[in-house]
């Protein structure tokens, strides 16, 4: 319960080793196994690979609060760590070309990091590194990187830091108060919310979750809005 599971890149077992331009035996384990004649990663015949844990491995939350003469600051921060969530908003705006990371190769190819399989004919596995250019770059990336089926391209982790809110309340001292012979006591605020999220989730809110019906899943994100950030003040008469 509480997995990610989807397709992934095919990639090579512990083990594995291939040999540089140096004659050296190099460690590949890992790595992405590609086709040696398109340029093509290899993707998982299943569906079956384990991605990603939903659930953060912790999650809390901070409240600070600073007080100066007659000055009151208060900062109140969440953050999480150790979650995963699928972006289905990233997997349709990678797939249509609207991010940055399909600019890559788009004008002459390019050349995927990983490693071509030779088999032998015997059977034996060899590995080599791939230097194929990929014949069709819009095919490598609308069929191998970003189609919605690559869960591994488009799982992310949730950690997060996040100011949820900070403002900072003024009180008009009680002498000042007394002179006016008809305020008790007053206090000016300012205050803003949803002020900064630390997170490498590409998109919007790593807390984001799919909305089926009335109920709220978390680890998928799908359409997400980006976070609001209000800004206000309060001021309060006491008679």
């Amino acid at each position: 319960m509480n997995w990610l599971y989807g397709r992934g890149y095919q990639r090579a077992p512990e083990g594995a080793t291939y040999i540089d331009a140096n004659g050296n035996e190099v460690s590949c384990a890992g790595m992405k196994i590609v086709d040696a004649t398109t340029g093509y990663p290899l993707l998982d015949e299943s569906a079956d690979r384990r991605l990603g844990k939903i659930n953060p491995t912790w999650r809390g939350g901070l409240s600070l609060a600073v007080r100066y003469k007659d000055f009151n600051l208060g900062m109140n921060f969440a953050a999480q760590m150790g979650g995963h969530s699928y972006s289905v908003t990233n997997a349709i705006l990678s797939y249509q070309g609207k991010l940055k990371n399909s600019l890559a190769g788009r004008n002459d190819g390019l050349v995927v990091e990983g490693v071509n399989v030779i088999i032998g004919a015997d059977g034996s596995k060899t590995y080599q590194v791939n230097k194929t250019v990929t014949e069709s770059i819009n095919k490598y990336y609308t069929s191998y990187v970003w189609p919605r089926d690559n869960a591994e391209e488009n799982i992310f982790k949730t950690d997060f830091l996040k100011l949820k809110e900070i403002r900072l309340d003024y009180t008009l001292p009680a002498k000042i108060c007394r002179k006016t012979k008809a305020i008790q006591g007053a206090s000016f605020g300012v205050y803003a919310t949803n002020v900064f999220c630390i997170t490498n989730f590409p998109q919007y809110d790593p807390e984001a979750g799919a909305l089926v019906g009335t109920n709220v899943y978390s680890g998928i994100e799908a359409g997400a809005l980006p976070l609001t950030r209000t800004y206000g003040m309060n001021l309060k008469l006491s008679f």
